[in-house]
Formats: structure tokens, C-alpha cells, sequence
């Protein structure tokens, strides 16, 4: 197998699933990312992985029909442990209950993320709240096809990109495979979520071992000013708000992200997948009414069986919209984010200098954007003061309409 530009991989696992002689390994380069190494005494040239390979030759869907809902569990419980509005658990649930599997990513016992399988509704526990590390697949790929050519329905969720390698892999259409990929971001590299992992468990004088569980969308403030969390032992907590926490502050500004993400191959708002599912940012803006600050799920649906999966959900309430509206909160449905210019200075950094320093250069605000804020927020309790709580909002809506 040969890749022209090494870039364009996105350590997917298919290659590596499918070489009849387990002549491909998933190794981490110095970024901390997978990537397919071929032990040339092992391979015998079959052009099975380039076959699979969606950096080769990614899948496209047929046709763009596609429809958009936004939807919520109305399980309270259920709903405040995901990241959105839970309709993950809610079409995993129905999965399980008619003797199916489902895939998802979770954290392993040593806080790296990695994809497993549960046949349980205590398992999904497990898959629910986004990860924002790449996870890996490992042998998932070949215990899905297990799965399938043994008649079971399987639910398997996970990026794009996982969604084109577990295709790609398994070369045929399986009706009883309900595919569900996230509309992704982009996926940070696990070196730096090990390295803040144990730069958090030390500020707590503690240690890897010693963190019991850990959220990167606990809703302590609400859904849209989610936080990071780490829960200890010693019954101690770390709560970072999603605008001052480092690592989501390093995420959001795409210099740690794999190098495929900056021209990703499956930006499109018609997917392979059966349904792409995403939190429904914007939607006090497009739909105030279903607005409660809980999350609320963003999903498009680009085939029957998704459509059918969608229709047989029970205890959640779902509503078709125009795709448009949550597209324009959701750009990462159809757009990679560019890549930052800092990013090889970023990844230099990471093998040289102390974590605490890589915090302090590039997850912490500039001084003159805080002091700009402050200065508006000042100004803005200010006129409050002046002309009165009501009066700006007059003067706001004569804005808005522009008299």
C-alpha cells in the first residue's frame, strides 16, 4: 500500500482489519496519531488494504436526500449524561432491546479512548458524551463483522471517517448494520489528551489511577457552556468551563488536531452513514421554543433505514426542520477547519517543552483580548445603569429592525 501524501490518512483501521496476514500495524508517529506501518516480510502484495483504503478512494453516497430533525430524549436522566439531547441512548436502546450490539467510543481504564461493544443497556452508559480524542479501533472492525454475518443487528457509531473505513472494510451492505457518524470538529491526538490527563491528575497530587471518572460535556452551567470535568478518589473535582479550560481551549483552536483534518474527504451533508448526529447549536436562535438549555440533537438522515430507526423511537420528541437552519450552526456537517499556521510550532512544542508552558502559549486568552472583554462588559452594565434594563431592549429590537 502507498500513500502519495501520508496527510490524508486517517488511521480509519481498515487496512489494518482487513490484511490476511496481519501484516499491517497501527503505530503512533511523534504527534501521537496512528498511522499503518507494513512489515515488508509479512506482506504479499494482495492490494487488499489499498482496496479498503478510503484516502485511495473514499465511498460516495448516491444521490442527496436527506432530511433534518431536532430532537430530544425526554429522559431527564439520559439526557443530562449526553452531550446533546440523548438520542444516541434512545436508537442504541432500541438496538438492544431487539437482541442487537452497538459500537461506540469510551474511555479505557487508563483514560485513553478507545472503541468497544456492549449487548446491554447498562453498557451504554459507557458510549454516552463525546470523547474529543481520537479513539482506536483496534480489532472493532472484525468483531462487527462477527456480528453481522452472524445475523445480529449491530449499531455502530463513531466519525466520518470510521463510518468510510468500517464500509470500505466490509466491501457489501449489511441491512441489519445501522451506521451513525457524529458530525465531527476534528480529532485531537491522544498524545496531548495523555499529557494534560496527567498534567490535571498532578495538580490534584494525584495520579492517573486515581481519577474515577471523567466528562467532557458535563452540563454543570447548562448545555452550551459545557465543562471538562475529572472526579478523584479523595472525593476532589476539577470543573474547567468550556471557555477557560486548557484542553478544550487547544481543541477549539485546531492546532492539535490530525493532520486529515484540515481537508477532510467526508465533509458533505450526504454521508454514508445512515444518520449523522451532532449537538443543534443555534437552536435558540432557529427554534427559541425547544430551547431549554439541555441540549437538543442536530440529525440529518441520509437513508430508509435511518428514517425507520428514527420513527420507531419512543419517550423522545422529534421535530423536522429545514436542513438549512442547523447547518448554519453546524458548518462542520459540510467544512474542515483550516489549518492553523502554528500547528507544526504546536506539535515541536509538545516533545520539548513542560506542559504547564505549552498551556500558557497556546490555551491562554492574550491579555489585550481579556482586557477588550472586560472593557465590554463594563461598558454594557454601564448603559444597563444609564437608560434602564427595558430601554436597551428597545434599542436593541429598533436595531434588529432596523428603524
Amino acid at each position: 500500500m502507498k500513500i502519495e501524501n501520508l496527510v490524508t490518512c486517517t488511521g480509519c483501521h481498515a487496512c489494518y482489519s482487513v490484511c490476511p496476514k496481519s501484516a499491517i500495524a497501527m503505530a503512533a508517529n511523534d504527534e501521537g496519531f496512528l498511522y499503518p506501518q507494513i512489515d515488508a516480510e509479512k506482506c504479499v502484495r494482495c492490494g487488499q488494504c489499498e482496496r479498503v483504503c478510503p484516502a485511495l478512494s473514499p465511498l460516495q453516497k448516491e444521490g442527496e436526500d436527506t432530511r433534518a430533525f431536532a430532537a430530544i430524549n425526554n429522559d431527564e436522566k439520559i439526557r443530562l449524561e449526553s452531550s446533546s439531547g440523548g438520542i444516541f441512548t434512545a436508537l442504541a436502546q432500541k438496538v438492544i432491546d431487539a437482541g442487537g450490539v452497538v459500537f461506540g467510543a469510551k474511555f479505557a481504564p487508563d483514560l485513553s479512548v478507545v472503541h468497544g461493544w456492549t449487548d446491554t443497556a447498562d453498557g451504554l452508559e459507557d458510549f454516552r458524551g463525546s470523547k474529543y480524542v481520537q479513539s482506536v479501533i483496534g480489532d472493532l472492525f472484525k468483531e462487527c463483522k462477527r456480528f453481522l454475518d452472524g445475523g445480529r443487528k449491530v449499531l455502530f457509531s463513531g466519525t466520518p471517517c470510521h463510518i468510510q473505513g468500517l464500509k470500505k472494510y466490509l466491501g457489501k451492505e449489511y441491512e441489519n448494520l445501522l451506521a451513525i457518524d457524529c458530525i465531527c470538529h476534528g480529532v485531537p491526538s491522544p498524545l496531548v489528551w495523555q499529557k494534560y490527563v496527567d498534567f490535571r491528575a498532578k495538580k490534584f497530587g494525584a495520579t492517573r489511577r486515581k481519577i474515577v471518572k471523567t466528562s467532557f460535556r458535563r452540563k454543570y452551567s447548562g448545555w452550551k457552556m459545557y465543562s471538562l470535568s475529572f472526579s478523584f478518589a479523595n472525593d476532589s473535582e476539577y470543573i474547567g468551563p468550556l471557555n477557560r479550560d486548557p484542553y478544550m481551549q487547544m481543541f477549539l483552536r485546531d492546532e492539535c488536531l490530525r493532520g486529515s483534518c484540515y481537508a477532510c474527504p467526508c465533509k458533505s451533508a450526504a454521508r454514508v452513514s445512515d444518520i449523522s448526529l451532532a449537538d443543534f447549536w443555534g437552536i435558540q436562535v432557529e427554534f427559541p421554543e425547544l430551547d431549554d438549555d439541555k441540549g437538543t440533537s442536530f440529525l440529518v438522515v441520509h437513508s430508509e433505514k435511518g428514517e425507520e430507526a428514527l420513527k420507531s423511537l419512543e419517550n423522545c420528541s422529534v421535530r423536522e426542520i429545514p436542513l438549512d437552519a442547523g447547518l448554519r450552526h453546524n458548518p462542520s456537517l459540510v467544512k474542515s477547519v483550516s489549518r492553523p499556521q502554528k500547528r507544526e510550532t504546536f506539535f515541536r512544542d509538545l516533545r520539548t517543552v513542560r506542559f504547564e508552558k505549552m498551556i500558557r502559549r497556546y490555551a491562554t486568552t492574550p491579555f489585550y483580548v481579556r482586557a477588550y472583554r472586560f472593557a465590554r462588559r463594563g461598558l454594557a452594565k454601564a448603559v444597563k445603569l444609564a437608560v434602564g434594563k427595558n430601554n436597551v431592549e428597545r434599542i436593541k429590537q429598533a436595531c434588529r429592525s432596523g428603524a
